[in-house]
């Protein structure tokens, strides 16, 4: 598969055929190295304008809504994953059955490598749960159904969009890891705190109606406030 985030309507089509999409992208390398010098912190005022600038932007959100057609979606997760090398996982199993219901977004440090395994989400695989509590794929499940993995290198960092039942393999760096999902799946998932300032209210205030402004009616966020602990120290 050509290594470029095309038009939605190209993208879409990738998407349903072989899971994924991918690209290049030093402008991501750079700014995923600003956020690690403020020590990843995704759920402050810059981390959120750092995911409203590589997640929330209009050519991504048109492909995410592409993806769920007349579903609504929501931006539930964000974690920064390490290299796990020798270890093939995916967010979301069951193949077929699961159907199209979670897509993530990897934002990939400069040096990174993964390995994607096109066409893995329409294969039911089995799985195991991994110690990072994701479900890992055993090399022999992929060959059986014929797939394997496509290792792609970002030497300058980039992105990719795929479907969560993709299986995967970080070999090298780190991927900060955006998923979307439907309203039945992330139901039970626990939503992403932000501490209950006023700047951080008026901050996703803002980006709700930013998305309004643009149309993307059917694109939500999942963050609550909350009160910071206080201190126990003299």
């Amino acid at each position: 598969m050509a290594s470029a985030i095309y038009s939605v309507e190209a993208a879409k089509e990738t998407l349903f055929k072989h899971g994924f999409l991918d690209r290049k992208d030093p402008t991501v390398g750079d700014g995923i190295q600003e956020i690690e010098k403020k020590g990843f912190e995704f759920f402050s005022e810059y981390g959120l304008d750092f995911c409203q600038q590589y997640v929330l932007s209009t050519h991504i959100l048109s492909i995410v809504e592409s993806f769920f057609g007349d579903e609504t979606c929501i931006l539930a997760h964000c974690l920064r994953y390490i290299a796990y090398p020798g270890h093939i996982v995916c967010f979301r199993r069951g193949g077929p059955k699961a159907g199209r219901r979670a897509l993530a977004v990897h934002l990939l440090a400069k040096g990174s490598r993964v390995g994607y395994c096109g066409g893995s989400h329409d294969h039911f695989l089995p799985t195991t749960k991994g110690i990072r509590f994701l479900n890992e794929i055993s090399q022999s499940a992929l060959d059986e159904v014929g797939c394997q993995c496509e290792e792609k290198a970002f030497p300058d960092g980039g992105l990719t969009i795929f479907d969560a039942r993709i299986g995967f393999e970080l070999k090298e760096g780190y991927a900060i890891t955006f998923e979307f999902a439907t309203i039945d799946v992330i139901k039970n998932w626990p939503k992403m705190v932000l501490s209950s300032s006023p700047e951080l209210i008026q901050k996703v205030g803002d980006m709700e109606r930013d998305l309004e402004n643009r149309k993307f009616q059917k694109i939500r966020m999942n963050f609550v406030f909350r009160d910071p602990i206080a201190s126990t120290n003299a």
